[in-house]
């Protein structure tokens, strides 16, 4: 009997050590995986992830953080782009931004979604500053998190970079335009939602390349570049004040949705429909009426929304372990073949918006 009891002891003893040994080999573990998820989200670190959050059988928590609320454009993204789309794939999307277009407001927003984020999880946004949203993503990147931005092509901290299509093929459409109103002669401006947009100065900067390029006969006035702050009243303000200052201006370029807007009014009041001409990115909504007045001839445009979907469907390829390569697929019109060039991916959307189609526009 003390024999029986005694190897009943032995063996509660071999157990109780192999236990004590087993316990530094689970920790070594975590903080293996714990290293793991600090290094950048690759593809193939978003194919781990997807398989993490395939096997947890959830779908993730998706954020989606626009330059500001309350506005046209951004509300009919929430609301024809990213509502829809959570409807239609029965997964929710917080949508929270800044009431104003401050850059440091959207990073604090940023930050708080990142912080209740967790890996597997989706960070999708547009940013009002790309240097200063750069910490964060990284943050959420060192989490695990997915992140896709739009209008951030220069950004290092993002997974992928959706656009509509090239920011030169934007810059040179919008000066074509303009060019041909003016009659390819004559000074013109070009206006930015902010100078700390990066998209907006790129298109800006492209305008300018390309009148440099075929348009001699026209000349960038001195003030070669102005901010609207998004704001369609501030544009129109600093189209007066441009008009007063340079007697011969002719043209403005502008590549935020409220520059276009903005601008025309000015001109209209001040009488000089005809004379001078402006052209940004706009809604159709917001520019009907000054185009069929002939105070603008034409706006540029994408679908916003339609792009909003398009940075989703690309997000959950990514969260559930899709390949992500160059020609793909992003379900909807005008990203049916993306060109994709390191982490920026270029659809084929813009759209040419005119007296004639304007109101074949809902939004």
């Amino acid at each position: 009997m003390k024999k029986i009891i005694l190897v009943v002891l032995v063996c509660a003893m071999v157990l109780s050590v192999f236990a004590c040994s087993a316990a530094p080999a689970a920790s070594s573990a975590a903080a293996s995986s714990a290293a793991a998820s600090v290094a950048p989200a690759s593809s193939a670190a978003a194919a781990s992830v997807a398989a993490s959050s395939a096997a947890a059988g959830a779908n993730p928590t998706i954020a989606f953080v626009p330059k500001v609320i309350g506005q046209a454009w951004w509300d009919y993204v929430r609301d024809s782009g990213v509502k829809k789309w959570a409807a239609d794939n029965k997964i929710d999307v917080k949508y929270q931004g800044p009431t104003t277009v401050d850059a440091a407001e959207q990073v604090k927003i940023m930050t708080d979604l990142v912080s209740q984020e967790k890996k597997g999880d989706i960070l999708c946004f547009s940013p009002n500053d790309p240097n200063a949203c750069e910490e964060i993503c990284k943050q959420a990147m060192a989490k695990g998190i997915i992140v896709v931005a739009t209008e951030a092509s220069g950004m290092k901290n993002v997974n992928y970079d959706v656009e509509a299509g090239s920011e030169q093929g934007l810059g040179a459409f919008l000066m074509d335009n303009l060019a041909k109103q003016m009659g390819e002669k004559g000074e013109y401006c070009t206006m930015v939602g902010s100078m700390t947009m990066e998209s907006h100065n790129h298109w800006a900067d492209a305008g300018v390349a390309e009148q440099l390029a075929k348009f001699p006969n026209m000349k960038l006035v001195a003030d070669k570049r102005v901010s609207s702050d998004s704001d369609a009243e501030v544009a129109y303000q600093k189209t007066k004040e441009l008009i007063k200052k340079y007697p011969n201006l002719t043209g403005i370029l502008g590549t935020s949705s409220f520059d276009g807007p903005g601008a025309a009014r000015a001109i209209k009041e001040l009488g000089l429909t005809g004379k001078v001409f402006a052209i940004s990115v706009a809604l159709p909504s917001e520019t009907k009426d000054f185009l069929k007045e002939g105070v603008l001839q034409a706006v540029g445009l994408w679908d916003p929304a339609i792009a909003s979907q398009a940075m989703l469907n690309l997000a959950m390829d990514l969260a559930t372990g899709k390949t992500v390569k160059d020609g793909m697929d992003l379900g909807v019109k005008g990203y049916n073949s993306v060109k994709i060039t390191g982490t920026l991916v270029q659809g084929d959307a813009w759209i040419a918006i005119t007296k004639d189609n304007v109101d074949s526009f809902t939004f």
